[in-house]
């Protein structure tokens, strides 16, 4: 399991990218997006960057599979309720680091964010 990523495209800002990618890998339309953190993947080996976003959306009706057609895509879409992908980070089951990122940040944000009315 991982998080819905993509590639800058020129003229494109970081946040285009994630809505563009969130529609198209996941079939989503992120209604707010909160900057999360910016970082290196592998520092002093890659100059490979990640903006890492929270998308607030209605996860209601998602699912399925998605992607680019184009691009060779076939990613098979999973709805998790927090509590249970917190879990999964417990138990070791979450083995992309970007997600694990996220996730930790959700972990430590998330009654903040139902505070916000997110």
């Amino acid at each position: 399991m991982e998080c819905v990523a993509g590639i800058i495209e020129p003229n494109e800002t970081a946040e285009q990218v994630a809505r563009r990618e969130a529609l198209e890998e996941a079939g989503c339309r992120v209604d707010v997006l909160i900057p999360v953190q910016r970082f290196f993947t592998t520092p002093g080996a890659l100059t490979e960057n990640v903006q890492l976003f929270c998308g607030v959306a209605d996860s209601r009706g998602i699912g399925g599979v998605h992607g680019a057609v184009h691009e060779g895509e076939d990613i098979k879409v999973h709805v998790v309720p927090v509590d249970k992908a917190l879990q999964m980070v417990d138990r070791g089951e979450i083995k992309n680091a970007i997600t694990l990122i996220a996730l930790q940040w959700l972990a430590i944000h998330y009654h903040d964010l139902k505070n916000q009315g997110h």
